[in-house]
Order: structure tokens, then sequence, then C-alpha cells
């Protein structure tokens, strides 16, 4: 067989012009040989480069087209630094003459393919990217070649990213992209159904991954990846003896996927404590890697060495486990040798997978946790804090680059216990010395309430680029669909409509995604995100912005352990609060008798609440209990507390109301954002909606009681009440956006994040998406001229618990959408006593009160008034309102002086100005 560079002098020695055609003609006809050989490949190869160059030019497009073929071949045969350099040639000469593009769609998407099995990521996106923008160019015209190749590269781009539900969609999209009409549509098929049940096998799904499995009909070629896929889906289900009965048939080839095969039978031996076998196989498996792999840097040989760490610590050999690690770290690390065992990476972006440098990280913190507790050496300690730090710092880069709100959920959800963990480090450490309350400061910010931060600077961020408005118009018009759509999914109950709509989800949130990269491309929206991936906030600056009378106190609730951090101007306070049986019988009790209270029934909680009094504020009264007004920044099932409610003495009725002033918010951070209402604006007042103060026949319709006394709530407002009829959801779209107060007295409903969280309006006809606002279409609305938003409604602060992030409720929707606080609720209102508290809320705010202190002294008010029956004076009856808002602190008096100073120099810079003027690839 001549070899490639012979093949090159003899073909260039006969420059026969009119030979080019049959030239290209063969090339072509060796090209898509269903089974090519080293030699028919070397051929077409040396076929190609002739044509191209003989061809640059008189038909460039040609030359394109061979380059592009060209570098095919060498990227079949891992040639890619080649493959790479003629499609670079093919993308100059197509946009300097022939100005395809197909070509250029063709040149993008192999680019990215190379790039990506080079473990070069990020330039495989940008290529992927640029590709799929030209697919949406193109939409309208006739279909790109490939394009459920593309999809399903975009799939695990975003896979590898772990962004398991949109690489779920783009997999989806590569399915529907593929049309059944093609020779390969089968093996397109059983490709992509098998890529989504490995995303939902990540999504913790397995049952549903391998229902998939099982129905597959694979090929030859593919028989062994679905089974092993499948065997993988018995893995996790905990199955052993099914997964290994398939692992142990597989033939173990020379490629990465048998790598897989090894590192799963691993550990399962390793899971049964057959400690020799599962190291056999592991050691195997890294041996395997090292021959495959040489000097490339992959996520898989990386797993190897992080299991056979796993299996050092389950025998007991800690230091070698560390060292197993340490190897797993600089495998997973594009640029990161360790010498030292408290060694760490700087750059975390710098990796072939996040999830995995994120998963490698935190073990790591583990290791060197348990090496302290054996040693009680502080140093081990130091180290292991560092890589909790580190972990955390990989968390936030990892959810940063996540497109939409539900895979941060996910994720932190997913990985809830590695920051329960993670807590616990940081906790013991501050025990120790008190400059570590820095570094668990910063593990709290950066989990808790960091979704919401994320999306409300990214929002802020978002105004300031100057991309054309028509981007900005459609991303708005996506997300508005994707509200309607959704609702609509959960309201439908055919199965044939709910496809069609789901359908039309997916193809929304794959287009949202889209529009996301426009916005990566600008420089300075870049730049400013990539700032936001660490929270910066400090235990100083939190300090620095408190007065002398405010305290912060935050709860961390982990397995078995509530943390309680108290944050006053001058003082600091960590303590662990341990939950035994008494308290959570406490919990159970006092939650039953205030959320489920019956007219008549006696109110049972007192002796409930003041032990969980005990439990949660007699710790904190020491730092805080010189303070006034308490911001409490609750966790977990904690939010579902009203900590006013808590009295010391069950005899007494000395709830913590009376003498605190209490609100709530999502995390640090949160509560001390700028406010970003606007001001100057013309109207000041507060604008009210109460479409259920009288019957009539549509009221009726809907099934929804009448609310009378939602009338007696607004006495204190004078003008903008819309009422009955007028209430419509049309109104309060229109009204909403134009005043500080907004006050919503009506019916919701408090379900889950994606179904029934909703807000009810007049009913004006039968169809619910006209007369009820959705919690999604909530996060759409843009409230930043809203300064306190009342929902004066039932349940309105209460939803699901998603973990680090709160309850998904109607008040953080309408915190998301810019407001910068809410009065809500935890449970059902009962009419009298809500017409009471927000008649006197009202009265308050109108004499400048602040929010918070308005709805503390209007149940006061409640409390002695005499003319109210002792029936309603429990909390059942009150404690439900609850307000959520960022601190307002009073400028200094030097700072008042410079803004004086300020507001002087800009009307003489406005002079001047006036002045001028005047003058003038699969994952499976």
């Amino acid at each position: 067989m001549l070899g490639i560079t012979g093949l090159f002098i003899t073909l260039f020695a006969q420059p026969n012009r009119p030979a080019f055609r049959e030239h290209y003609k063969e090339a072509t006809r060796l090209y898509k040989l269903k089974e090519p050989t080293i030699e028919t490949d070397s051929i077409a190869l040396a076929l190609f480069l002739k044509i191209a160059i003989h061809n640059l030019e008189s038909t460039s497009s040609i030359a394109v087209d061979c380059f592009i073929k060209a570098g095919n071949i060498h990227q079949s045969y891992q040639r890619f630094s080649q493959a790479n350099e003629l499609y670079y040639k093919a993308i100059y000469i197509n946009n300097k003459n022939v100005k395809s593009v197909v070509a250029n769609y063709e040149a993008y998407l192999y680019l990215g393919s190379s790039f990506y099995f080079t473990n070069r990521i990020d330039s495989a996106q940008f290529f992927f990217e640029a590709a799929s923008d030209i697919v949406v160019t193109n939409q309208n015209k006739k279909q790109l070649p490939e394009q459920d190749r593309l999809y399903n590269s975009l799939g695990a781009i975003y896979y590898e990213s772990a962004n398991y539900l949109q690489a779920k969609n783009y997999f989806t999209k590569a399915l529907e992209s593929s049309s059944s009409a093609n020779d390969n549509y089968e093996e397109l098929y059983t490709g992509a159904q098998s890529n989504i049940a490995n995303c939902l096998m990540k999504l913790n799904q397995y049952d549903s991954a391998l229902y998939i499995f099982k129905s597959l009909a694979p090929n030859e070629q593919q028989k062994n990846i679905v089974r092993q896929n499948k065997a993988h889906s018995y893995f996790e289900l905990g199955m052993y003896d099914s997964a290994l009965t398939i692992y142990q048939s597989l033939p173990l080839q020379n490629s990465f996927s048998s790598l897989l095969v090894l590192t799963d039978m691993g550990r399962i031996y390793m899971n049964r404590k057959q400690w020799q076998q599962a190291e056999i196989i592991f050691d195997s498996a890294i041996a395997r890697h090292k021959n495959i792999s040489k000097e490339l840097k992959n996520k898989e040989e990386a797993l190897a060495y992080f299991y056979r760490s796993m299996l050092a610590e389950e025998q007991g050999f800690l230091d070698e486990a560390i060292t197993w690690n340490n190897e797993a770290l600089q495998e997973v690390h594009l640029n990161f040798t360790w010498k030292n065992n408290d060694d760490l990476p700087q750059n975390v972006s710098q990796t072939v997978s996040p999830i995995t440098l994120f998963r490698i990280l935190h073990t790591k913190s583990l290791l060197l946790f348990k090496k302290y507790n054996q040693s009680k050496q502080k140093s081990y300690l130091a180290a292991s804090l560092a890589a909790c730090r580190k972990a955390i710092e990989t968390a936030n880069f990892i959810k940063l680059n996540f497109d939409n709100d539900e895979a941060k959920l996910f994720f932190n959800d997913n990985y809830q216990k590695s920051y329960n963990e993670a807590i616990n480090i940081a906790y013991t450490a501050t025990v120790t010395n008190d400059k570590y309350a820095e570094d668990y400061f910063y593990i709290l910010e950066n989990y808790k309430g960091s979704v919401l931060h994320q999306n409300l600077k990214n929002v802020q961020l978002k105004s300031t680029v100057q991309l054309p408005d028509s981007i900005k118009r459609r991303e708005k018009e996506i997300k508005q669909l994707l509200a309607l759509y959704t609702t609509r999914i959960n309201q439908n109950t055919v199965e044939k409509e709910a496809q069609a709509l789901q359908k039309k989800l997916l193809s929304l949130q794959v287009e949202l995604s889209r529009l996301q990269k426009k916005y990566d491309q600008d420089g300075t929206y870049n730049l400013y995100k990539n700032q936001q991936s660490t929270n910066k906030l400090t235990l100083n600056n939190v300090q620095s912005q408190l007065d002398g009378n405010t305290a912060l106190v935050n709860y961390y609730a982990s397995d078995n352990h509530i943390y309680s951090l108290v944050i006053t101007k001058n003082k600091l306070r960590l303590e662990k609060i341990i939950t035994d049986s008494a308290f959570w019988q406490s919990y159970k009790t006092f939650t039953n008798e205030v959320y489920n209270y019956e007219e008549g029934k006696r109110y049972e909680g007192a002796i409930a609440s003041a032990r969980l009094y005990e439990y949660l504020i007699a710790p904190v009264i020491e730092t805080a209990g010189a303070c006034d007004n308490w911001v409490i920044i609750p966790d977990g099932f904690l939010y579902y507390l009203p900590f006013e409610a808590l009295m010391k003495n069950a005899e007494t009725k000395n709830y913590l109301l009376l003498s605190k002033t209490i609100s709530y918010h999502y995390s640090f951070a949160l509560l001390l954002e700028k406010s970003t209402h606007h001001t100057g604006g013309e109207n000041k007042g507060t604008v009210a909606f109460a479409p259920y103060i009288l019957s009539d026949k549509n009221i009726k319709a809907s099934n929804l009681p009448e609310l009378p006394l939602s009338g007696e709530e607004l006495k204190e407002i004078s003008t903008n009440i819309y009422t009955g009829s007028k209430a419509s959801k049309q109104a309060f779209m229109k009204k909403a956006m134009q005043y500080p107060v907004i006050h919503l007295a009506t019916h919701a409903s408090a379900g889950s994040y994606n179904s029934s969280n909703w807000i009810q309006f007049y009913p004006s006809d039968s169809i619910d998406l006209n007369n009820k606002l959705s919690v999604h279409e909530i996060y759409n609305l843009d409230l930043h001229q809203a300064e306190l938003v009342i929902l004066s409604a039932c349940e309105t602060g209460g939803g699901e618990n998603a973990a680090g992030e709160g309850l998904l409720s109607l008040s953080r929707a309408f915190m998301y959408a810019g407001a910068d606080g809410i009065v809500s609720t935890l449970w059902k209102t009962e009419d009298k006593v809500t017409a009471f508290l927000m008649q006197r809320m009202h009265y308050y705010l109108k004499q400048k009160i602040s929010p918070k202190k308005a709805l503390q002294i209007a149940k006061k008010d409640l409390l002695n008034d005499k003319t109210i029956g002792a029936q309603y004076k429990t909390p059942n009856y009150w404690a439900n309102f609850i307000y959520a808002g960022k601190l307002k602190s009073k400028p200094k008096e030097s700072q008042l002086w410079w803004w004086g100073v300020g507001f002087f120099l800009i009307a003489i810079a406005s002079f001047i100005v006036y002045r001028k003027r005047k003058k003038a690839s699969s994952i499976m």
C-alpha cells in the first residue's frame, strides 16, 4: 500500500486539469464507502487535497468542499490538528470567495466535533453554537445536513456541563431533526433515545431510563453500547446481579466504552466489599486508560482514579485514598500537577468535566477532614476547608453556565448532601478558630438564595447589553410563551394535545438557550457574568451595613442539626442546634396547630411553641437580644415556621412578635442588594385589586367563593382600587408596573413550582389562562417600580421547598420580578382577621412606617383590640402574614452631605450640556 506522502508525490506530478472531475468523482465514491479501509481513505484524502489546491482560484467552491472532506478523513483517524487546519482553510476560502452557508455550517460542525474529542470543550461549544446560529437564520429554507448530529453534539456539551435537563432537550431535538427516510435512521433513533435515557439517569429517573433501554432494538454495532447502558441502569437501581450479568458478557475491547464497564464492575465489587476483586478491576481500568488516551486527559480516567480512591478509603487506607484522589484531580484538570496533599488547581474552568471536578474536590475535602478527625492536626482541617471552598467555586461555575432555573435548582437538590458536609467542615473549623467564620459565610452564601440572586443580577446585566432590540423582544416573547405552554400542559388532560404542547415547549427551550448564547458573545456581559461566579460579600461588608438595632439570624438545616449564624453590627455567633425527636415532635405539633385551624376548635400549640423557642431562639438571644429589628433567613423546613409566633413561656403568651420586628429573606446578598425600583415615576401611591368583592354569575361560575370583606382591606386606600369586573388580569398587567405599592386581595393557590401556583383575577370568561396569573408569568413581569407587593390571598408565601432556595412561592416569583418587599401568607387566611390586619397596615404605611414595622404593629393592634374575640388572637389566625424584603439602612450624615454635593454638580453639568446644545457527539 502506498503511504500518504507517496500519493502526494505521484498525483501532483500529473497536473492534468481535465482529470480533476474524474478525480473528484472517485474521491467522493471512496469517501462514501460504507466500509472504508485505511487504503481507500488514504487515496481519497490525497485526491481531495490535490483537487482543492488546484481549484483555489478557478472554482473555489470545489476547493472548500474538498478541504472539508479531507478534514473529516483526518478526524476519523484522530489526526485532529491536521483536520482543524483544513477546516480553517475551508472557512477562510468560503468567506473570501464563495459565501456558501452550507459550507460554513459544515466546517463549524466538524470543527466543533474535533475540539470535543480532544477535550477542548470551550472551543467545541463555540463552533457548535456557530453552526446552530446558521440553522436558526436558515430555518425557513431547506434543512441543512446533519442537523441531528449538531443537536446531538450540543446535547453532549450540555451533558458534560451537568445541565441534564437542557441536554435532554437537545437530544430530543436531534431525534426530531432526523428523517425516517434516511438510511441510518434506526441507528440515529437508537443513539438519540439512548442519550435521552442517559440524561434521565443523571436526573435520577432510573426506571424511566431502563424502560427506554429495554424498548430499543439496536443494530449489531450499537448492541453492546445499549446493553452497557442498560446494565448501568441496573447498577444505579442497586440491582447488582443483573448489572454484573450483562457486564461480564460484554466484550472488553480497547475502547472508552469498555473502561466504563470496568469502573462499574469495580464499584459493584466495592459495594459488596470484595476489595481484592475491585482493586484488580480498577487497576485494569487505569492501565487500559493510559494505553488508549496516552497523554490526553479525560474524564473517564479521572473517574477510575476517583473510584480507586474510594476503594482505598473503604479499606481504611486514608493516605492512599488521598493520593488516588490527587491523581484524579490531576487527570480532570488541564493545568494542574500535584506535589503535596493539600495542592489545589487555580482556575476551575480549565477542566475536561466541571461536574467531575466538583465531585473530586468535594471528596478530597472529606478525606482531609477524616484525616483531621483521626490526627487532630489543624493543618488537615485548614486543607479540608480550602478544598471545600474550591468545590463551592466549581459549583458556582457550573450553575452560572446553566441557561435555565430548573437545572440550577436540580443541581442544588442533587448535591444538597455535599453542601451539608461542607457546612459541617466550616463549622468545625470556626469552632477551632474564629477566622474561619468567613469560610462558613462563603459556603452559606453561595448555596442559600444563590439561584435567585444570580437571576436578579443577570436581569440587571442584560439590560445594559448592546444587543439588537429584536433579540431582547424575542427573548421576552419566548419566556411569555414558555409560561403559557407550561400552564396549558399542566391543565391539559388530553394526551395528544399535551404531547403537541410539550413539543412546542421543547423548541422554545432550545431557542431560548440559543438566544442566551447571543448574550454570552457580548464581551461586557461575559466579563461581568463571570464575576458573579463567586459571591464576594464578606462578613465585614454585612456588619458595616447594619445599624446598632438590627440582628441577622441565618439558619442552615442539615440532616440532624440546625446551624444558626447571628450577625449584629459588633457581634458574631455561630451555634449548632441538635434536632432530636423532641424537636421534631414540637415542630410537628406547632405547625399542625397553626396550619390546620378550625372555627371553634381550641388552639393547642402553646407548649410546642415554647419548646421551639428554646431550640431556635434561646441560642441567639445572647447575641441578638439587644436588637429590636430581626431579619431571619430560614432554611428548608424552617421556611414554613412563623418565628414571631414562638414564645418564651407557654402561659404568658409573650410572643416574639411583641418584642421584635421580624422580617425574612433568602440570603444575606439578597437582603443587602441595593433597591432597583425606579424613582420619579408619575404614580406614587398604591394600586389594589379585589375581584371577588361581590358575587355575580361569573363569580359563581368560577366555583370560587366571593370575598366580601376584601373591600374592607382597602379602606385606607383612597384611589386606584379595581374591584369586581374591573379587577381583571388585563387591568393588572397594564397597571401593576406603574405603582410602588401593589395590593392583591383575592384567591390564590400554592402548588408545586411547575403546576398550580396562581393568583385569581376576575373570571371574565371560562378560560383559566385569561383570569389566572401563574407563577411562570410573574417571573416574566418587570416590577422594578414596586417597593412593596401585598398578597393577602391564601398561601401566597407557601410552595414547594427547593434546596437552598426556600419555598418556590408566589412571593418569591414577585421578588424575582423586581419587587423590593413582599407581604404574603403561609396558610389560608380568615376574612375578618385579614381585613383588620390589612386595613391597619395601610394606615401605618401612610404614616411612612416601614412595611415590616407596619405589619408588626397591625398584629399587635389585633391582639390588643378588645372588640375582637379571643378566638381570633391565637397565632393560627394572624401569624400566617409575613414580610420578606430588603434591608434599607438610613444614609449617614456624611453620605447625605455628599449626596447634596452630587446633586449640585449634576445640576451644573446639566446646565452646561443645555448651553452647548443650544449652540450646536454524542454521549452514548
